[in-house]
């Protein structure tokens, strides 16, 4: 049976031609992170160094997924990731803020999860490594340990805590509160498929003899998925590229530069507040 979907290869032309200057800047800002990561070969310096180096591939994974699902409009699995980039975004920047201090507490949770994982599922992991893992968590858990109103000492359930008990907290410490309220919320909710994570599809529906069409592939947040993954993307990359220089900081602002014109402008052409 011939399926009601258009060739994906065809669709994904339609989608383009529609969104080209979207995809475009998208493209440039793309383009210029992975061939900055291919080229970087420096060692990593200090804690910080090693985050960064860490954080910017894992970015650029995201960035680049949300534009492929973008293209043939699975905006819904694009949302899930565009939260994950949001919340990448307010991670790199509260580490920023406290480099040193911050970026060892950051990958020194590894072991942490590690121990708590290893305690969890005890009799799938190997006993060499539960003492290898033991030793490592001895060495690093007094960097997270605190003390409670009544004086005794805790382990944290996340690694920020206690200087900020939310990602929420972490959010308005850095200047995000908006973006938690307007972007990570809305967000969260496709990720826990309640029911606006169908909005698209039922927006966009179609009434035909009688029945009604979903809107299967409603591309109706393309636009927006791709301008909000570009800002965030850009500021994780301006974070880490002030700590690698990666790219060529002059062509970095002038690409992040024309991208974030241009969507200002489409957004005002739409109505909507930049």
């Amino acid at each position: 049976m011939e399926s009601p979907l258009p060739h994906e290869n065809e669709f994904k032309r339609k989608i383009y031609e529609k969104y080209k200057d979207h995809f475009d800047h998208f493209y440039l800002l793309h383009q210029l992170a992975e061939w900055a990561l291919v080229e970087y070969g420096a060692l990593t310096k200090d804690a910080y160094h090693a985050t960064v180096q860490l954080i910017l591939p894992r970015a650029l994974k995201s960035f680049d997924s949300i534009r492929r699902l973008c293209e043939i409009a699975s905006c819904e699995d694009a949302a899930v990731i565009l939260r994950s980039l949001l919340n990448l975004l307010a991670v790199t920047r509260w580490i920023s803020m406290d480099s040193e201090k911050r970026a060892k507490k950051y990958l020194a949770w590894y072991w942490v999860q590690m121990y708590r994982d290893a305690e969890f599922f005890n009799d799938a992991v190997p006993a060499k490594f539960i003492a290898e893992i033991e030793g490592h968590y001895k060495q690093v858990k007094t960097q997270f340990e605190y003390k409670d109103k009544s004086g005794n000492i805790k382990m944290p359930k996340h690694w920020y805590q206690p200087e900020v008990n939310s990602i929420f907290d972490m959010f308005k410490e850095v200047g995000l509160g908006k973006q938690y309220e307007e972007g990570y919320k809305p967000l969260s909710g496709i990720e826990h498929s309640d029911c606006m994570s169908y909005f698209s599809m039922l927006r966009e529906a179609e009434r035909c003899n009688g029945k009604v069409q979903l809107a299967v592939q409603s591309d109706l947040f393309v636009p927006h998925y791709l301008r909000n993954a570009f800002q965030y993307f850009a500021d994780i990359f301006r974070i880490c590229n002030q700590t690698m220089t990666l790219a060529d900081p002059e062509k970095f602002d002038q690409i992040v530069a024309a991208g974030v014109a241009f969507y200002k402008t489409d957004m005002k052409a739409k109505g909507l507040n930049p």
